[in-house]
């Protein structure tokens, strides 16, 4: 850690934190109540560094699974930053060079699979997958086959569909009611 911020810049920032951020999946009664919320200031590799200087180990890469290259890339740094700077963004509507290109490489490594759906976060891809599903049932029959099956202690995602499909009840707790035609069933 290079140690940019000083003690007075990591006040603000916990405070900063403290008062604005809902942190996901997280108790926050415990930063009400004196304790200070953790921040992550620096990565490389698979470890990352708290605003107190200590070396953590990136066991669950990014803490939702999605850091999974491990921190300080620079080869992977530059081509996003080129990649910003040309084409940051446009609507699924349309294609796009990169997006064109890369699905017919994903294709190329997915037997039986055709098409892509680019998504922003796993939430909406498995909510993509929900609407996917219940068209097709409903394409061939009729709208009377509506039910998703999941497992019991499965995590899908924050969105109120993706929670419907969750089975962790403590993490369903006060989020309710949920999306109809969603059953659970135990592991085998």
């Amino acid at each position: 850690m290079d140690g940019t911020f000083n003690e007075n810049d990591l006040t603000r920032v916990i405070e900063a934190d403290r008062t604005n951020v809902w942190h996901h999946l997280s108790q926050h009664q415990q930063f009400i109540t004196g304790a200070d919320p953790k921040i992550i200031v620096e990565g490389k590799g698979m470890r990352v560094w708290d605003q107190k200087g200590i070396e953590h180990l990136d066991a669950v890469a990014g803490g939702v699974w999605t850091v999974n290259v491990g921190y300080g890339r620079e080869t992977m740094g530059d081509a996003v930053r080129d990649a910003i700077v040309k084409m940051n963004f446009f609507g699924g509507t349309v294609g796009t060079i990169p997006g064109a290109l890369f699905a017919e490489k994903l294709i190329s490594k997915m037997p039986g699979m055709d098409r892509v759906y680019y998504a922003n976060s796993g939430s909406e891809a498995n909510e993509k997958a929900f609407k996917l599903v219940r068209q097709i049932a409903h394409k061939k029959y009729g709208g009377k086959k509506h039910k998703i099956l999941y497992r019991d202690r499965d995590y899908h995602g924050s969105t109120i569909a993706t929670m419907s499909a969750g089975g962790q009840d403590e993490r369903n707790a006060q989020y309710g009611p949920f999306t109809p035609g969603f059953i659970r069933v135990p592991h085998c």
